[in-house]
């Protein structure tokens, strides 16, 4: 446990706390404190006061102004959007709330409509809209596509837009590549099957694809289909659903309560239905925690879409921790360390103060007594908590911003065995790569190994320096990849214990400053 957890002196957290200790809820706080710097600015801009949601942004712990890696992907079917008063009032809706990604279906955007669509708006804004537009007028219920906020505009590297049905766009983090597509198949008596088979053969034709390039994958859309609502109609416009369930896809469903089914989307007269989807790839890296439906804000007092909006929150930690250096310098990237050895007590005092503020509030706004939690909210919960710390923290805390290469040194043993790590992986490299190498820098390595090999020694107490010969070289090769390979596997249980002893070092200070609260409240 962080640090930066050390001075939360408020009641209900402290109950709560004991409560959840011997289970903790699913993503804890990673030991290092650090977050993702969002540079993506409001200011200047003023919505009506039917598009904004009710709630106090300078508060909420779920408000965009507290820079995270949590990433809500929204999902809604707007019936429309050709209006300049729709398209302002959506514009309204995706800035001033949480979402990172929002997926649009049915926009019935032509080409011309879509090419100028909040190209004003972008830079002011720190956000990007892509669409794949109908390709003609003729077709009733047609168009897709996505907006994207600060930072995740950033990394998109393809668009491929297909016939007003599909919009996909490749995004590129260090080692994880992932794509967003955005799906809209009209309702089952609007178009032939042929059509649909025609949208699903695509999907399926880019998921192939993607598997086969290792890209991970989120698919939003409105599918115009029920498994539960649509059942006494053909299973033919069911087929979507049953291919991504076949592909093991996970399917993030919002749910009511423990015993409810799946939340529904769409409302029809006296009946309801689930159209809106949201579905990630197995072994997606960003876990999807938790998933809700809300209403879309009201224009004009009337509702601007007979849908829903689906919305599942995923951490994007893992991705945003591991950006390349070259993003660092030319996106101007980074992260952002607190200095906690650096606190003095007012600061931990204000920091605390802080915290408790916006957590009280955020519990008293959503759980007025603590009879009124469910199993459902713990994960909202706890994030809303991390959250809650991460704002206070670069609201009263010293901090400094860094490298997203930087990291905590390690202890002296750790530090060598990595150095010797990364000394065999040059020599590999220099030895095995086509391009030509400078033959005094290996022969410079070359000398150097026993010592490495020396020092490697000296940190494995069971190790024993092996015979070699440097010639011939592929056996020569062979060699240092069998003590590279004892290196890194020696190397990947050191970084393990590494990770334990901190957690049991934090867990244990945590527990320590708790016992002091407890004795100060008794």
């Amino acid at each position: 446990m962080s640090l930066i957890h050390k001075r939360i002196f408020l009641p209900n957290l402290i109950r709560l706390w004991i409560n959840w200790t011997s289970s903790p809820p699913q993503n804890p706080p990673l030991l290092i404190i650090e977050h993702q710097l969002n540079l993506g600015d409001l200011q200047g801009f003023h919505p009506p006061n039917s598009a904004k949601p009710d709630n106090n942004s300078l508060n909420n712990p779920s408000s965009p102004s507290f820079s995270s890696p949590l990433i809500n992907f929204g999902q809604i079917n707007v019936n429309g959007l050709c209006s300049p008063v729709r398209q302002l009032h959506l514009l309204n809706y995706f800035l001033h709330s949480s979402f990172g990604i929002l997926s649009l279906n049915d926009t019935r955007l032509t080409s011309s409509g879509a090419k100028f669509i909040y190209q004003n708006e972008h830079s002011q804004h720190n956000f990007k809209s892509y669409w794949a537009p109908s390709p003609s007028n003729s077709r009733p219920h047609d168009g897709v596509g996505l907006l994207l906020r600060h930072p995740l505009h950033k990394h998109v590297q393809k668009i491929d837009p297909w016939k007003g049905r599909l919009l996909k766009l490749d995004l590129f983090f260090h080692q994880t590549k992932i794509s967003i597509i955005s799906v809209y198949i009209p309702p089952y008596h609007s178009i032939h099957y042929k059509e649909c088979d025609a949208i699903v053969a695509q999907l399926n034709l880019w998921l192939d694809k993607t598997r086969s390039n290792n890209y991970h994958v989120v698919i939003l859309g409105d599918f115009n289909a029920d498994e539960i609502s649509h059942s006494h109609l053909s299973q033919h416009h069911l087929k979507i659903l049953r291919s991504l369930s076949s592909r093991y896809f996970t399917d993030h469903q919002s749910h009511i309560s423990s015993i409810s089914g799946p939340s529904p989307i769409f409302y029809h007269q006296n009946s309801s239905s689930r159209l809106d989807y949201i579905w990630s790839s197995p072994g997606f890296p960003a876990p999807g925690l938790f998933s809700h439906v809300e209403s879309c804000p009201k224009l004009n007092d009337n509702q601007f879409t007979d849908h829903r909006v689906l919305i599942t929150a995923f951490d994007f930690n893992s991705c945003f921790a591991t950006l390349a250096k070259a993003r660092l310098k030319q996106k101007s990237e980074q992260r952002t360390i607190f200095l906690y050895k650096n606190i003095k007590e007012d600061s931990w005092m204000t920091f605390s103060n802080e915290v408790n503020s916006r957590l009280e509030l955020y519990l008293a706004t959503h759980y007025p007594s603590i009879s009124s939690l469910s199993a459902l909210s713990l994960d909202k919960l706890w994030h809303a908590l991390k959250r809650s710390i991460l704002g206070s923290a670069i609201d009263s805390l010293p901090f400094q911003h860094v490298s997203n290469t930087h990291h905590h040194k390690y202890p002296p043993e750790l530090t060598m065995l990595i150095a010797i790590n990364k000394f065999l992986d040059r020599l590999l490299f220099k030895l095995t790569t086509s391009r030509p190498s400078r033959p005094v820098q290996i022969s410079q390595m070359i000398n150097s190994l026993p010592t490495q090999l020396i020092l490697l020694k000296s940190l494995l107490t069971d190790y024993t320096i092996p015979s070699y010969s440097t010639t011939p070289l592929p056996t020569f090769v062979k060699f240092l990849r069998s003590q590279k390979a004892l290196v890194s596997a020696y190397l990947s249980t050191q970084f393990h214990q590494h990770r334990v002893d901190s957690i049991e070092y934090y867990t244990a200070l945590r527990d320590e400053h708790f016992s002091t609260l407890e004795v100060r409240s008794g």
